[in-house]
């Protein structure tokens, strides 16, 4: 199978060239280049070519780029001793014909003198689409076009490790240098933990509770720093998806390249965001190298599911690129006579328009089937039972989605690139529910009425964003200026009417017809956001200073069909961010930062108040931290500090309790750390912990001082895989985890707690290199816990088994 062998190096330090690519911060062109770098300890054995560029690589810190038909079958020598990377570089080469050149600073590509041919590209000028090139033939000339690589800010990672990321600035940035805490998810943790859900896919991320609610399938559900994100920082390529009500967007990992995690407000890149943080979704994209995945998993439950994956180039079509990815799901849940069923596909295709400008163009069209009330009984005297308040005969939620956009970039001139992202969307849904309304005096009949909801959700979306890299004497600028536009609306519609009773006793529902026929709400909903933002990177020796502002002004309206009322606001917000970093030659980064936030509110206040629009929450946030990555090692750790206010919160008012007032607060104050490592000799993990001390620090309500709801004080996990990576057993692994989440408030008054949970996760798995097979095993024990949200309570996940073979060519 024709490929690239990509060998990346470690962080990127502040020792670099001022030539570094535009797509990076630059150095004053004072410092030393990376090519007359000081003599390093190399120590590489004889043996295949392509190992011992990896070794290279992870001792230099330099990137190498590598056609994998020019080293596939070639052998190095050698050596041991201290050389500079350049001539340690040319006695790995010697006697295999190949030579190479420095595409940057940090970047090697080898060269195959026999494609070199006249009128190819002068040397280190490639066009850029994501991060890297790749060298092929096509039509008897030679073309360089670049792919996702491991070590791409939007690629799959090395292993459990990715080291750049484009989230924390909207630049291809080494995540060493942002000042915030960032963390990514890669496509290989997903695999071998067996994640199937984005829940399940964060679970081992600090900071992070993916369970605030116990077991859900209907939603993609994540609280990042005590604060829920799933609604306004949900992220798929840089762009925000949008919600309504109940219609949200659903993600499939296996449609995705890696999972990124932004903790801490967001808003001067991103806009109207809760101050928490947010995760990006980062879409599978067309590849200069064909490939070919097919797979199927079958598991507990009754699932089973088939899914591809092709990409390469597009026949007779010079500088295109296709790729299509599916997915299909036929399944149970825990939950009896409740299905998880999914279908989605989503193609893409990139595009090279001429010698500076890429287009890549992505669509995805998706259903669900699933329950759409997951909720049980709860006995104040014996707590959560099994007993479901919702009717399996009026149980379901049809959901179906679609999105189409595009990324297109352009490279102005060598330090100055052009980058717009468009995307359009929408959910149309559908949920019929029975839920109960009260207890009979007898005390085992509960009353339930009847629902159905129905809702379209249509959302556009569009960043505009001009990088420019410069130096002002000793100082190297990476400057972005920006301005993005966000739109949704919103169609809903809720009926009502009886529902069947319930006997506690016996678990048996009365027989009556379920038909909702009354209009209980009929509104339409309009959010309008547009932004103007800037920010510089700066550079000055091993000092990284990124400061950013933004200037938001957004419109809202929601018009009520039944009262033909309408309420209407224009909410604007300046929000600034500044964040500095220490980048110590060991791989030591200190960091600190400081960040605003803003989220327009929808309502109004009473009418003795005059009916006033409500102003939107704000937050303020001060983060300290280090991030180390050890010099030769595929690893990165961090640990923060923080101290989150959220002010303006609704809180009841005094005057009229039917009505809000905006006097409330919220603080976080809390300790985080996550690392991740993947080793050479074939370990790979992470590990994380996280305290968040949340408090309720001023209401008009019985939340005075209390926890909010869900939040854990304690949270932790461990995953550790081993993987033999030479010899007769080369391919067999196993990994296994614990995670832990401690107890969390069931209600606003914190009268009672819901039980903590500890779950254990195991894997074995095979790989050969056209074969995959994983056997995985989510909370062995099959611990389960009720777990209860203001009123509503579900069960914890339990014991998940999932089998899955994959075949790639």
């Amino acid at each position: 199978m024709a490929g690239s062998v990509s060998i990346s190096s470690g962080a990127a330090f502040a020792t670099q060239a001022a030539n570094r690519s535009p797509y990076t911060p630059q150095r004053p062109p004072a410092l030393i280049a990376e090519s007359q770098a000081p003599q390093a300890d190399f120590d590489i054995p004889p043996g295949e070519l392509a190992p011992a560029l990896t070794r290279w690589s992870d001792i230099s810190r330099i990137q190498v780029l590598a056609p994998t038909e020019d080293v596939r079958g070639l052998h190095s020598e050698g050596l041991n001793g201290a050389y500079a990377p350049d001539r340690a570089l040319t006695v790995l080469l010697q006697g295999t014909g190949l030579s190479y050149r420095y595409a940057d600073a940090r970047t090697v590509t080898i060269i195959n003198p026999r494609y070199v041919q006249l009128g190819s590209p002068a040397g280190g000028q490639e066009v850029q689409l994501e991060e890297i090139s790749v060298e092929g033939q096509r039509e008897g000339r030679r073309y360089e076009i670049s792919t996702q690589s491991p070590d791409s800010p939007v690629g799959p990672g090395k292993g459990f490790v990715a080291t750049r990321t484009l989230v924390g600035t909207k630049t291809n940035t080494p995540i060493l240098e942002v000042p915030q805490s960032v963390s990514v998810v890669t496509k290989q943790q997903v695999q071998l933990q067996g994640a199937q859900t984005i829940n399940q896919a964060l679970a081992y991320s600090a900071g992070v509770q993916t369970a605030p609610f116990g077991y859900d399938a209907r939603y993609d559900q994540f609280v990042i720093r005590g604060f829920i994100a799933s609604q306004f920082g949900n992220y798929k390529d840089g762009l925000r998806q949008g919600n309504g009500s109940f219609a949200y967007f659903r993600n499939e990992p296996y449609g995705l390249e890696r999972i990124e995690v932004l903790r801490g407000p967001t808003s001067v890149l991103f806009g109207a965001n809760d101050v928490g943080g947010l995760v990006n979704f980062v879409s599978k994209v067309p590849t200069p190298l064909s490939f070919h995945e097919v797979g199927t998993d079958f598991g507990s439950y009754g699932r089973y599911q088939g899914r591809f994956d092709i990409s390469g180039p597009i026949a007779e079509a010079d500088g295109v690129f296709g790729r299509i990815t599916g997915f299909v799901r036929q399944s149970g849940t825990q939950i009896p006579l409740t299905p998880d069923d999914r279908i989605s596909i989503a193609p893409a295709l990139t595009m090279k328009l001429g010698d500076a400008t890429t287009l890549t163009v992505l669509g995805e069209v998706a259903h669900n089937r699933n329950s759409f009330w997951p909720y049980f009984y709860r006995n104040p005297a014996y707590g959560v039972t099994r007993i479901r308040l919702g009717d399996p005969a009026f149980d379901d939620l049809n959901q179906s989605q679609f999105q189409f956009g595009y990324k297109l970039e352009s490279k102005i001139s060598d330090n100055v690139v052009f980058r717009q992202s468009f995307r359009t969307g929408g959910v149309g849904f559908l949920g019929n529910l029975v839920d109960a309304f009260s207890l009979s005096p007898d005390g085992y009949t509960l009353n339930r009425y009847a629902g159905q909801f129905k809702e379209n959700l249509s959302v556009v979306t569009l960043d505009n964003n001009v990088q420019a890299n410069f130096a002002t004497g000793p100082f190297a600028h990476t400057a972005l200026i920006g301005l993005d536009y966000f739109y949704q609306n919103t169609n809903f519609r809720f009926l009502q009417g009886i529902g069947p009773s319930l006997d506690l006793r016996t678990g048996i529902s009365q027989i009556i017809p379920i038909n909702p026929t009354s209009t209980g709400a009929l509104t339409y909903q309009s959010i309008e956001q547009i932004g103007f933002y800037g920010q510089d990177q700066i550079a000055f020796g091993k000092l990284v200073l990124t400061a950013g502002i933004r200037q938001d002004f957004a419109n809202l309206s929601t018009l009520n069909r039944l009262t033909q009322t309408e309420v209407k606001s224009d909410p604007s917000a300046l929000t600034e961010r500044v964040g500095l970093v220490y980048l110590f030659d060991n791989g030591i980064a200190p960091y600190a930062n400081y960040a605003t936030s803003f989220l327009p509110q929808s309502g109004t206040q009473s009418p003795q108040r005059g009916s006033a629009a409500f102003k939107p929450t704000t937050g303020e946030s001060y983060e300290v931290g280090v991030k180390y990555q050890p010099v030769g090692l595929n690893a990165l750790f961090t640990a923060s500090l923080f101290d989150i206010t959220k002010s303006n919160v609704l809180t009841t008012d005094p005057q009229n309790p039917l009505f809000s007032v905006q006097t409330g607060e919220v603080e976080v104050k809390g300790a985080e750390f996550e690392g991740v490592f993947s080793l050479g000799n074939g370990f790979s993990g992470i590990t994380s912990y996280s305290h968040t001390d949340a408090r309720v620090t001023k209401s008009n309500g019985i939340d005075l001082g209390k926890v909010p709801v869900g939040i854990p004080l304690e949270q932790a996990g461990v995953f550790l895989d081993y993987t033999v990576p030479t010899g007769d057993w080369a391919g067999f692994g196993g990994g296994a985890g614990v995670r832990y989440i401690g107890r969390t408030k069931a209600d606003q008054g914190n009268t009672f707690s819901n039980p903590s949970i500890t779950a254990v996760d195991l894997s074995l798995h095979y790989e050969t290199p056209n074969l995959r097979f994983i056997l995985t095993a989510r909370n062995v024990a099959d611990q389960r816990v009720g777990v209860c949200n203001s009123g509503n309570c579900t069960i914890s996940l339990g014991r998940v088994l999932l089998a899955s073979v994959s075949a790639r060519w």
